[in-house]
């Protein structure tokens, strides 16, 4: 192995072992807690991927039912497809309430 390798290793197994100790040190209620709140986080996280897939596939069928020739339109929609994945709620508000 390189000498990065096993440093790396060594660091990982390290940060590994004090977040098993930290995890087993805490009381049994914030254990659950803990556990309760990743689960939850998960559970949002698999959501909003679930979310993306579904708006991804609608815009490429939509692309996909255009003619070869309308360019403009399928520009048009994959400015807004990425538009929807990846603007924030803020930066959205601010762009409707200045429509430059």
């Amino acid at each position: 192995m390189e000498k990065k390798t096993s440093i790396g290793m060594a660091i990982l197994g390290a940060a590994a072992a004090f977040a098993v100790y930290k995890f087993y040190s805490m009381s049994k209620e914030e254990r659950d807690e803990f556990l309760n709140t990743v689960k939850a986080k998960t559970q949002n996280l698999l959501d909003d991927a679930e979310n993306t897939v579904e708006k991804v596939e609608h815009y490429v069928a939509e692309i996909s039912s255009k003619g070869k020739e309308e360019w403009f339109d399928k520009m048009y929609l994959l400015k807004k497809m990425f538009t929807d994945l990846y603007v924030t709620g803020n930066q959205q508000i601010a762009k409707s309430n200045n429509p430059d």
